[in-house]
């Protein structure tokens, strides 16, 4: 035994996404088949094209209640009942609202797909949203944003979209809404939003798992009821923060750890240079062994890790890194950071670039194992606005990046010396420190993360 050879790592054998067959409805909905043999726990999921900016002004957070509230029972499985129907098919029912689109899923047993279909069609189109159901999701809604006003990791995310995106656009402002316009949410209004919009116009029904020949016919006719409302959402486009601070300090007195995000503006997925920046991002700050970890964690011993990723919206995105320290090396963390971030001054290597590209492309596999994570990536495709095949373009576009593609996409969208950084922690502690850097950090209370911009 102890003169086996430690097996070697090879490259990364080639991986594709699982097509999918396509077809319209009549109703205006698009639907995704991927059949996946041997996948006997099947995947759906309903993409509403139902950006947050469709909520009614000063009335944000509703779109979270409409879907939080539409498994307390429908017309036809009031209250229990509905629980009751879901649970006999060994089924899971979600749903959630995001910035671009709400997404309704339910997971079931192959031998199920068929009444479960129409159980998730009746979800959709029927829900009870009975005022005590209302009114005890708001109260979990309030007790949420009672949660962050205190929890260091949502202030500062909050911060940042406060600081790189402009208040006046819907994805400038939280998603689950502020006290007074989820205060504002009626039971009304989300009979009225649910009627208006969670309708077939634009959406997009993903099924994924060990299907049935007549998966076409199953599909068409659980949805065939479903009426389109003969409008379809407008997408607001992202806008940046102008101006935008340079450093700031979110006030967390007596902290003893700073919480940390630095971050710019950026591209999204329909980028020419998207797999160039992912693949940058990477090398920087996406796995163990890159340079913000390789530096803050391992030989500096400032962190337990850092992370830098890009993060696409429907229209543009944003470029992110985040870690958390000790309140007295915050400083040094922040320097050292963006020095890193400074791709012209220390362009990415070879070296790092093959590491990135593989570790990228070698856990696709196990990232896509499920029907669940298949269903779910298309999801995220259909929510975006992109066809089918555009992972499968993406892997190869991945594979064909080199060190230079990768310095060049990355310094061409952010400048190291144009990022925000924005800190959660005692600004007493904090301020002094960040000055004698250079940052001079201007000071925010918590509750301002909270008010109406």
């Amino acid at each position: 035994m102890g003169n086996t050879p430690r097996p070697g790592i090879g490259t990364p054998h080639g991986w594709f996404f699982p097509d999918a067959h396509e077809f319209p409805l009549d109703n205006g909905a698009h639907v995704w088949i991927h059949d996946l043999p041997g996948q006997h726990v099947v995947s759906v999921a309903v993409v509403l094209d139902l950006p947050a900016s469709c909520e009614p002004s000063r009335m944000e957070g509703l779109g979270m209640i409409v879907a939080r509230t539409s498994d307390e029972g429908t017309l036809q499985y009031p209250g229990h009942q509905l629980a009751e129907a879901v649970e006999s098919l060994g089924a899971v029912y979600g749903a959630s609202a995001r910035m671009s689109s709400t997404i309704v899923q339910m997971e079931v047993p192959s031998a199920k797909l068929a009444p479960a279909l129409d159980l998730l069609a009746e979800i959709i189109w029927n829900p009870a949203h009975e005022a005590c159901d209302i009114e005890r999701h708001l109260a979990l809604r309030t007790a949420e944003i009672d949660q962050a006003r205190i929890h260091p990791g949502s202030l500062v995310q909050l911060g940042l979209q406060r600081a790189l995106l402009a208040s006046a656009t819907r994805i400038g402002r939280p998603l689950g809404g502020l006290p007074e316009t989820v205060r504002a949410i009626t039971r009304e209004e989300v009979i009225r939003y649910h009627q208006r919009w969670w309708r077939p116009d634009g959406a997009t029904i993903i099924v994924a798992g060990s299907l049935p020949p007549n998966i076409d016919d199953l599909v068409a006719a659980s949805f065939a009821g479903w009426e389109p409302g003969g409008r379809r959402a407008l997408h607001q486009l992202t806008q940046p923060a102008t101006p935008r601070p340079h450093a700031i300090v979110i006030d967390r007195p007596e902290a003893v750890q700073a919480d940390i995000r630095i971050g710019a503006p950026g591209p999204d997925r329909h980028d020419p240079d998207w797999a160039a920046l992912e693949v940058a991002a990477c090398a920087m700050g996406g796995s163990f062994s890159s340079r913000l970890n390789t530096v803050l964690r391992e030989e500096k011993g400032y962190t337990y890790g850092a992370h830098a990723s890009f993060h696409p919206y429907r229209n543009r995105g944003s470029f992110v890194i985040q870690t958390s320290c000790r309140t007295e090396v915050t400083a040094d963390v922040v320097t050292e950071a963006l020095r890193i971030a400074d791709l012209t001054a220390a362009p990415l290597t070879s070296t790092e670039i093959i590491d990135a590209r593989n570790y990228l492309l070698g856990i696709a596999p196990l990232h896509f194992a499920t029907a669940g994570a298949i269903a779910g990536q298309s999801a995220d495709m259909a929510s975006a606005g992109l066809p089918t095949l555009w992972l499968n373009s993406h892997q190869q576009r991945v594979a064909a990046v080199d060190a230079d593609a990768a310095t060049e996409s990355f310094t061409k969208i952010i400048d190291s010396g144009q990022l925000t950084t924005v800190i959660c922690g005692d600004a007493e502690q904090l301020v002094p420190a960040l000055t004698a850097k250079g940052l001079a950090p201007v000071v925010w209370s918590s509750e301002k993360l909270f008010e109406l911009p």
